[in-house]
């Protein structure tokens, strides 16, 4: 039976989805997805085959098609050992044109006709037309800076001419297989990385490839939700930034990655089985995977939350995401009916990261914040926030309202385009209160007023802080504010609802691994974090003392492994460490701890079921206090699992795809 997971990565060089992008990459290998992957330059670098460390390097003489014809073999090869366990299972290669005058090469495994790869070939370093002897880059293709950009065929590849292609081709060309594939689930690299916050002057800390790769991507989506098929969720991947946060792979998963990165580099490797490559494999990796700072984290781009289900008006659960870059809605058709309406789209322009804060009153109209871009594919376009509101029935919404970003209007426009993921809750009146990383890599923040106006932005401070806060409001009503920073966890608090912001300097948490911090109230005024140790993927609990402080660390409450923010939902009467807690597991599944219903039977109890997803999952009570567990499916659709009953400790219920 064909899955019905379709995952699309796409990819600037031959190694970017092995290094960024596993193990999510071959957990849906092992799942049974279809799964294509769409290499979009030739990746020749700097045609040398040789370890970066040899010290004979600069003797070798470069041979820039043959070195990408022995990545693209690397890649065959590590494909067919994550799909098969067989690195020399046979691949058919053949050239497919998915629009005229685009011409690539698809390779289909045999023993796996779902898994695909696309070579588009496109010369990294191309000499222009013309003679004048400059040298191009993708990138510059993307921001017009060169009008065509030459391929540059590989020995062996059934695509035996050079192609002079524009960007409308390319877009067009990567719209076509995806209306072919029809995918539930692209994956993809960095739109806007990160600077490197270390140097005095402003250096880029991604390969500008990575970047044209993305905003490819998302002109190739924006058309491809204008089809009939159905709009798939969008993962982003940080690249080389990803050396900057606590590492988020324990050592397993680590040497998993390594094996397949060592098959890549031709570790191992036998005569090459496709006869074109004298060292068949990419020798500049060496013999040492592990040596790359790249393999030590999977980690997304925009951190997913998890408060995106929510009670909503008329005892209605609410759910939100984002599909091809547009929000999306769903609703209880009837409080606790277990039927559903949606997804609605709540907006048809511009172009929306995945990561929606969603926030309100208890029971009353939701707030969403999202991170916009009004048009993707035009480098002008400042990423902004923006802010809708639910009417009171729950069933309508305004319109966006934007609340913009606090770098705009800088002479150097770089700046606006690190603007971070949103953050945001309501005091005890109502008021709405957003965070977001600046440029600074600190945290900025808007917030409402006494009438409902906007104040200006303001700065909190802080340095060298994720992109992967959280915002809390406590029972005295007063909203604190919890973004990991390199070592620790920054806090900033009010004294009193309406108040200026604090900075507490008593909290120390230890380094957090890179995919988020959650905090819940648990009694009494204080206030419970929940996050994952940088290293070893375990999930940590950090409760607040009666006084306000802090503990001298957080203790460890087990978990499966995996990536992303960890949802929490207090539960009265209980520790910090028996509460309800559910987070995406190495399988990529969704892994709970309900409570016992015995409260002297402490600990959590980890167990983990269903089908994989995306993103991070979300908990919340319905109407009649039943715990409901919602994911956005790897199939592109919501999945929701009700307790049997109210009481803490009731098992869940089966499946519910919407």
């Amino acid at each position: 039976m064909t899955s019905a997971r379709s995952t699309v990565h796409i990819v600037a060089h031959q190694d970017d989805d092995l290094y960024f992008m596993n193990p999510d990459l071959v957990r849906s290998l092992q799942g049974g997805d279809r799964v294509a992957t769409v290499v979009l330059t030739a990746g020749e670098g700097d045609g040398i085959n040789v370890d970066t460390n040899d010290p004979e390097r600069s003797r070798a003489v470069p041979d820039h098609a043959g070195y990408s014809a022995a990545r693209g073999c690397g890649l065959r090869s590590a494909y067919a050992r994550m799909a098969t366990g067989d690195r020399t299972s046979p691949w058919r290669r053949e050239a497919v044109a998915p629009v005229p005058g685009f011409v690539v090469e698809r390779c289909t495994l045999l023993a796996r006709p779902d898994v695909r790869l696309y070579f588009c070939q496109l010369h990294m370093g191309a000499f222009q037309a013309g003679g004048a002897g400059a040298r191009t880059r993708v990138f510059e293709l993307w921001d017009g800076t060169v009008p065509l950009q030459p391929t540059l065929p590989a020995p062996g590849s059934p695509v035996t001419e050079v192609q002079y292609l524009d960007r409308e081709t390319v877009i067009a060309g990567l719209a076509a297989l995806l209306a072919e594939l029809r995918p539930t689930v692209v994956r993809t690299l960095d739109p806007d990385p990160e600077h490197d916050g270390g140097k005095e002057d402003y250096v880029q800390s991604d390969h500008p490839d990575h970047t044209a790769a993305a905003e490819f991507t998302m002109a190739a989506l924006q058309r491809h939700r204008a089809t009939d098929a159905p709009d798939p969720a969008v993962e982003y991947y940080r690249a080389y930034a990803n050396r900057f946060w606590g590492y988020n792979l324990d050592r397993p998963e680590l040497d998993e990655k390594a094996d397949y990165l060592g098959v890549y580099a031709g570790l191992g490797a036998g005569p090459c089985p496709d006869g074109v490559c004298a060292a068949c494999g990419d020798h500049q990796l060496g013999p040492n995977p592990y040596r790359s700072t790249h393999m030590n984290s999977c980690s997304a781009r925009y951190s997913p939350a998890t408060g995106w289900l929510r009670l909503g008006p008329g005892g209605r659960l609410n759910a939100f995401a984002v599909l091809a870059g547009r929000p999306v809605f769903w609703t209880e058709t009837a409080p606790g009916a277990g039927t559903w309406w949606g997804p609605y789209p709540l907006a048809q322009d511009g172009w929306f990261a995945p990561s929606l804060a969603v926030t309100g009153l208890p029971g009353g109209p939701a707030h969403v914040v999202a991170l916009r871009r009004r048009a993707p594919h035009d480098d002008t376009s400042v990423p902004e926030l923006v802010h809708l509101e639910q009417d009171e029935y729950g069933q309508g919404f305004t319109d966006w309202i934007p609340l913009g970003n606090p770098d705009a209007g800088h002479p150097d426009g770089r700046r606006a385009r690190e603007l971070g993921v949103p953050l945001a809750t309501v005091d005890g009146a109502g008021r709405l209160h957003v965070f977001a990383r600046d440029f600074a890599q600190g945290v900025a923040m808007r917030r409402q007023d006494h009438y409902g106006g906007w104040r200006p932005w303001e700065r909190l401070g802080g340095r060298f802080v994720q992109d992967a806060g959280v915002a809390h409001t406590t029972q005295a009503g007063t909203v604190e504010v919890y973004v990991p920073g390199k070592n620790s966890v920054y806090r900033w608090y009010q004294s009193e609802p309406g108040g200026e912001f604090h900075h507490d300097s008593t909290l120390k948490t230890g380094t957090v691994a890179t995919g988020g911090i959650t905090a819940v109230d648990s009694g009494g005024g204080r206030t419970a974090l929940y996050f994952r140790e940088a290293g070893t993927q375990q999930v940590m609990a950090y409760r607040q003392h009666e006084t306000g402080l802090w503990p001298g660390g957080p203790a460890g409450v087990g978990g499966a492994g995996g990536t992303g923010a960890i949802a929490a939902l207090w539960t009265p009467g209980r520790g910090a460490r028996d509460i309800f807690l559910a987070h995406r597991s190495a399988g990529g599944r969704l892994t709970l701890s309900l409570p016992f219903a015995d409260k002297d039977v402490p600990g959590p109890r980890w167990r983990e079921s269903g089908e994989p997803f995306v993103h991070a999952p979300a908990l919340a009570l319905d109407a009649a206090g039943h715990l409901v567990a919602a994911v956005l499916g790897a199939d592109g659709r919501l999945h929701v699992r009700r307790a049997l009953g109210p009481q803490v400790g009731s098992p869940l219920g089966p499946d519910h795809v919407i």
